[in-house]
């Protein structure tokens, strides 16, 4: 009977230690997965704002200089203008 209370003893103890690895291994993998994910989502989040910001700095770019045409085009048209009527 001696024997029988010490061997259930010894497996109990065995397989303590095997539940407690399985829980600490799973907290590894679960926290590597969640700092793994976060990470991700933050680099995702930081590249889309960047390409944003890179998107809207070139539309400013871009209508800036078209306005800057426009604006060189009419003040040669209203100059040609004033050449005509000084003539006359």
């Amino acid at each position: 009977m001696k024997n029988l209370i010490l061997g259930i003893f010894a497996l109990l103890i065995a397989s303590c230690a095997s539940v407690g690895a399985v829980i600490d291994s799973t907290k590894s993998v679960a926290t590597g997965l969640l700092d793994m994910t976060v990470g991700t989502a933050s680099k995702v989040v930081s590249a889309v704002a960047e390409d944003v910001a890179d998107t809207t700095a070139f539309v400013a770019d871009t209508t800036a200089g078209t306005i800057k045409a426009a604006a060189d085009k009419v003040d040669g048209e209203t100059d040609q203008l004033q050449n005509e009527e000084e003539k006359k």
